[in-house]
């Protein structure tokens, strides 16, 4: 396995997820400014600022894993692509589509079974 490899699609991520909270967080701003002039402008506004806070949400989740898939590959490489439920290697195809993912695919679909 090329730990370097998944090191630069995770930093690309990171970036790119840092990008997009940051204009959220922007644009979150700005429709905080806007003037509300009857309920169907407040109905429109709070509607957009709760749909730009849920993608924030979800891409700040994402962000803390990437994170935490950064710093397992620089501390313990070993472990890195090793998944975290039955311990077998998480496939090359998972890891370029997920580089940040914990699980394999069979312990995944246990994990969001036990979700629901």
């Amino acid at each position: 396995m090329k730990l370097k490899f998944y090191l630069n699609l995770l930093e690309k991520q990171k970036d790119e997820l840092m990008s997009n909270i940051d204009f959220y967080e922007k644009d979150i701003e700005t429709l905080n400014t806007l003037e509300i002039n009857d309920e169907g402008d407040y109905a429109s506004i709070s509607s957009e600022k709760f749909i730009e806070n849920t993608l924030k949400s979800h891409q700040k989740r994402e962000l803390k894993e990437i994170l935490y898939a950064i710093n397992k590959l620089q501390n313990t490489p070993k472990k890195y692509g090793i998944c975290e439920m039955c311990k077998s290697p998480i496939s090359k195809e998972r890891l370029k589509a997920k580089p940040h993912a914990v699980f394999c695919i069979s312990c995944r679909e246990i994990v969001e079974k036990s979700k629901t």
